[in-house]
């Protein structure tokens, strides 16, 4: 019994960690019931409006939340707030960050713009050094 609920507690404890983020779409994009362009279509979401985004960008089929309609979208294309166009992307740019500058003296370094697991873009930036071993 004990072993139920504690796996009870495991899936349900994960599935609420879901994340969706809040991106713009940037053309008309239409929802469909299930992961292919053959199911039933629930709703045409209008270009320039506000949904909610969960899965990785490198999936086609994404699955968008818009207002009381949620479904599946065939790649679409939205913005971040802010930062850049969610488009697919070629495998070049989706490297892990060149951290280190060569010219730096040890007392900062500049990092290079970067696209995180999650498909948000953290911008090129400073910081500190790290401390050498002795």
């Amino acid at each position: 019994m004990k072993k139920l609920l504690l796996l009870l507690l495991v899936v349900f404890g994960t599935q609420s960690c879901i994340s969706y983020y809040n991106v713009t779409v940037d053309a008309d994009t239409i929802l469909y019931s299930g992961q292919n362009t053959e199911s039933a279509i629930i709703y045409t979401i209008p270009s320039g409006s506000s949904v909610y985004v969960k899965g990785k960008k490198t999936k086609k089929y994404r699955r968008i939340k818009y207002k009381q309609y949620s479904g599946y979208a065939y790649n679409p294309t939205y913005k971040v707030p802010g930062h850049y166009s969610a488009s697919p992307r070629s495998a070049s740019s989706s490297g892990s960050p060149s951290t280190y500058s060569s010219s730096s003296s040890g007392k900062t370094v500049n990092v290079k713009g970067y696209y995180r697991k999650n498909g948000t873009y953290v911008q090129p930036h400073t910081r500190s050094a790290p401390r050498r071993r002795k």
